[in-house]
């Protein structure tokens, strides 16, 4: 898989909307959008502009493995578009900056997006998830939003990626959203970018699950407080060997933080 990042690939970027400078949280960028609205006219410039980027909602999971993983590594630094998917990033970039990075979660993006494709006519491919939870969340999301083109879908259940990017390229789709899971939706993104024809792509995890309803988003009090983590576990206790990548996180940031620390005091 060839994952080098070619920076002078697409020239300068000029934009009426320009984005933020990136956050460095242990080593992987994030954007900090002050808002989703400006987050979504980011993207509407890039799109207009007909630029491709590649979205990530970069959570502290991710960060971890990244820095346990090359591949994943470069495949986050790959992304134009890094949004801060988790309430631990936000509090890393305290930690570490004493900057103020607001949450700007990957389904509540998903969302804002489908609304101004919707309003503006942007075209859209959903590629992911069962075939079931695709035909239904295709159904809901044009019962919630009737101008919304969407103009095809596609399963995750298939073998021959070349056939999948023929039938994306060929419906003429302006934004793909992939809903295969972390990381082999980004992984899948990042080797197929090039060959895709929309501007814009972004992994979207299990968020068909919840629009199809075939999975129960966390109450509005979790979602408030940034802790749908502590739900998901509630609902689903097996996730604990996932979830304990929290708490190692948080360990790295403070020992990142310390060592700064350090360093700054020998200096002075």
């Amino acid at each position: 898989m060839n994952l080098k990042l070619n920076a002078e690939e697409y020239g300068p970027e000029i934009f009426s909307t320009p984005m933020p400078g990136p956050v460095s949280i242990m080593g992987v960028n994030v954007i900090p959008f002050e808002s989703y609205e400006q987050a979504v006219a980011c993207v509407a410039e890039r799109i207009k502009a007909k630029k491709k980027s590649f979205c990530v909602a970069i959570n502290p999971e991710k960060i971890y493995r990244a820095g346990m993983n090359e591949e994943l590594k470069t495949v986050l630094e790959r992304a134009d578009i890094g949004i801060c998917d988790g309430v631990g990033v936000s509090i890393a970039a305290r930690v570490l900056y004493g900057q103020r990075v607001s949450r700007c979660t990957g389904i509540d993006f998903f969302y804002r997006l489908i609304e101004r494709a919707s309003n503006v006519g942007w075209k859209i491919f959903l590629l992911g998830a069962s075939p079931q939870v695709s035909e239904t969340a295709c159904i809901k999301l044009q019962q919630q939003y009737p101008m919304l083109q969407i103009v095809g879908r596609q399963h995750g259940y298939f073998n021959d990626s070349a056939a999948v990017i023929e039938q994306i390229n060929h419906s003429g789709a302006d934004m793909l959203f992939v809903a295969m899971g972390s990381p082999r939706q980004e992984f899948w993104i990042a080797e197929n970018q090039k060959a895709i024809d929309p501007y814009f792509c972004m992994g979207v995890g299990g968020t068909l699950d919840v629009v199809s309803g075939n999975t129960k988003r966390a109450p509005y009090l979790f979602r408030r407080t940034g802790t749908e983590f502590l739900y998901r576990l509630i609902s689903d206790p097996k996730r604990w060997r996932r979830q304990s990548v929290l708490p190692l996180f948080m360990f790295s940031v403070l020992r990142k933080k310390i060592n700064a620390q350090i360093r700054m005091n020998a200096q002075a």
